[in-house]
């Protein structure tokens, strides 16, 4: 799976030193990823929620302390990371 977003997560961890090691291990398992569609990707990541209304992934960080929202092409094989939030930045968003 190829990644595009990178530097959205890069500017998060600046603010959020301690999600650094949690994305950076998201980032490498995505990248070995083939997923095909989504419970290939719940297999993965479990605690993944689909958000049908906006077409996204929410996928638990940092053991639920983050919240990154992606979406994934799985034709092209591409997970567009769209944003990262802190668990309480989530809470008060409407997805």
């Amino acid at each position: 799976m190829t990644v595009l977003g990178v530097a959205t997560l890069q500017h998060f961890a600046k603010l959020h030193a301690a999600s650094r090691k949690p994305l950076t291990r998201f980032i490498e398992i995505v990248r070995a990823a083939e997923w095909r569609h989504l419970p290939e990707v719940k297999r993965t990541f479990p605690a993944v929620d689909y958000a049908a209304a906006t077409g996204t992934m929410i996928f638990d960080i940092g053991g639920n302390k983050y919240r990154l929202i992606a979406r994934v092409d799985f034709k092209e094989q591409i997970l567009f990371i769209q944003d990262v939030w802190t668990h309480e930045q989530y809470d008060r968003e409407d997805l």
